[in-house]
């Protein structure tokens, strides 16, 4: 809870108590009114020209139907850590594997292309072994 007398950052809680009443749907007459101070008085505190008074932040976020939390920090905090932790390992999970499967799919076509270049290989050496019993042949063709 805030400290009486204690005074937050106005330009973020002006946006944020601007934010809060225009998503709420409240004119800032009506949210004078609520707080039993002047239109200008209230529009003061939205252009940050005059300080909210500690006392008036929950009242604030009561008439926006939003948490003090919220109206200070400008969103909502996270009620439920382990369901967002969950929701994370999930999504996070999801993408592994979807990385995971294409990289054995690149290692599959990687193999291929190693099997490949083997057996190009071993012709090769199949076709010099061949090309050498030919030049011993001719060379002893030769002799005779």
């Amino acid at each position: 809870m805030i400290d009486d007398g204690q005074i937050l950052d106005e330009s973020l809680m002006r946006e944020n108590l601007r934010a809060a009443r225009i998503a709420s749907g409240l004119s800032q007459a009506a949210v004078a009114g609520i707080l039993g101070i002047s239109v200008p008085a209230y529009q003061r505190l939205e252009k940050g020209k005059t300080h909210l008074l500690n006392e008036h932040y929950q009242q604030c976020a009561e008439i926006f139907g939003i948490s003090l939390a919220e109206l200070i920090n400008g969103f909502k905090p996270v009620r439920n850590a382990a369901a967002v932790m969950s929701d994370m390992r999930e999504s996070y999970g999801k993408k592994f594997k979807e990385q995971e499967s294409g990289h054995r799919s690149e290692i599959r076509l990687k193999d291929q292309e190693m099997e490949r270049l083997q057996k190009n290989l071993k012709e090769k050496d199949d076709l010099i072994a061949t090309q050498k019993l030919l030049i011993d042949q001719l060379m002893r063709m030769k002799k005779d």
